[in-house]
């Protein structure tokens, strides 16, 4: 397998096991183990599929460094391309600062412990300046950085999985009593672990348009989050029983379900080894690490795609990142609770990005090959059911995120 191919089932791995994976279980935590595997597993597919229309449509066009306002321009016009835009810039932007703002708790908390202390908004340039270099390096040094990082990950994913296994308790693994209300709290957050259909454009470049090594790197990059989910998960929804004195239920009764940190201390003080925390450190701080590189590479992309700038020269690269770091620095440091507000939405654009727009492109490009008699090099099977059933995902996802922000879907407390 090429060097390049391996790169990109990495990014894709890094771009989706992210902070995301932390709020895996307290978001599941109702739902149960196993229907939480199922569910995992029907999104996963969906994220392919979606996934696989992207490659679809980028296989027709056959353009280089091409990206999603390219992409909807010439397939939706300029409706389609307005409509991607505000809702990618709402999902993007609002993800990126999420990062921005979770790497500089993080900046920070390594300073203060070697005895440094500077003002968050140094925190913040710092760790955007740093990343934002790499991601301004090209896809190649991207490749390279996450690569090292997953490295770290990978081993205190396992010493995590090593520490907390001995606690789980198969009998916590198999409840299914009263599982049904939580499941539609579950499903934008399960769907919401997989949007790595944002980099797909970027890594068709870097793979320089090559179809079949693209559906490698997808398929193989998406395959490794679902297992390690579903591991994690295992773990994490093992070790405390649904309900009980001391359970998810009666967590969430105390905290909120952001309260990651909490948790983790409670689940390594149901075992033998309380220095779980400390590794859990160490994942968060890589996962928040690896996102932030491949989510600002991606957003970097699409803002150069919109503004047609050549990020191979000193003034494009440049434009284009501080189109990218600009506004999340400024959420972060003058309107929190925008961004975070914008973040209690960003599943609902991400419905919008990465199930209708794949979809509606798909059909207009099927109807423009059928019109001039042109044969596809690549298409996905399914035909007309297959965008019925995506549709019906996407108005169902849509109208649950939106339930979630409201606070009218039922939640395990």
């Amino acid at each position: 397998m090429e060097s390049k191919t391996i790169g990109a089932i990495l990014i894709i791995t890094g771009t989706c096991v992210g902070a995301g994976i932390l709020a895996l279980p307290l978001s599941t935590a109702g739902l149960g183990f196993v229907p939480t595997v199922v569910s995992l597993g029907v999104t996963w597919v969906i994220s392919i599929i979606t996934a696989f229309l992207l490659v679809e449509v980028l296989a027709d066009l056959k353009l280089k460094n091409i990206n999603f306002d390219t992409m909807c321009s010439k397939t939706l016009g300029r409706a389609g391309q307005v409509v991607c835009m505000v809702a990618y810039l709402i999902l993007m932007y609002a993800v990126s600062s999420a990062y921005l703002s979770g790497g500089t708790s993080m900046l920070s908390a390594l300073l203060k412990q070697g005895g440094i202390t500077i003002p968050y908004w140094v925190s913040s340039l710092l760790f955007a300046i740093v990343l934002g270099s790499v991601v301004c390096l090209g896809h190649r040094a991207v490749d390279l950085a996450n690569r090292s990082l997953l490295s770290v990950k990978g081993l205190s994913f396992v010493a995590l999985v090593v520490i907390l296994t001995p606690d789980v308790s198969y009998a916590n693994l198999f409840q299914f009593k009263h599982t049904l209300p939580y499941f539609w709290y579950a499903v934008p957050v399960l769907f919401f672990a997989f949007g790595f259909q944002v980099i797909v454009p970027s890594m068709y470049n870097y793979l320089e348009q090559d179809i079949k090594q693209l559906k490698i790197a997808i398929v193989l990059g998406s395959l490794i989050p679902f297992l390690l989910y579903s591991l994690w998960l295992s773990v994490t929804l093992g070790i405390l029983p649904r309900f009980g004195a001391t359970s998810y239920s009666s967590f969430l009764h105390t905290h909120s379900s952001g309260d990651v940190g909490a948790l983790f201390t409670m689940l390594g003080s149901q075992g033998s080894l309380h220095w779980s925390h400390k590794v859990m450190d160490i994942f968060t701080n890589v996962a928040v690490t690896t996102s932030f590189l491949t989510v600002t590479m991606a957003l970097k992309d699409y803002l150069c795609d919109i503004f047609r700038l050549d990020s191979s020269t000193r003034s494009g690269n440049s434009k284009g990142a501080l189109l990218t770091y600009l506004p999340p620095l400024a959420l972060v440091l003058f309107a929190p609770t925008l961004f975070q507000e914008a973040l209690d939405y960003a599943a609902a654009s991400l419905a919008v990005v990465l199930v209708f727009l794949p979809v509606a492109m798909a059909v207009a490009i099927r109807r423009k090959q059928k019109l001039a008699n042109v044969v596809s090099t690549f298409k996905v099977r399914g035909g007309v059911v297959l965008f019925a059933l995506l549709v019906t995902f996407g108005i169902v996802l849509l109208v649950l995120s939106f339930m979630a922000s409201w606070h009218m879907l039922p939640v395990l407390h």
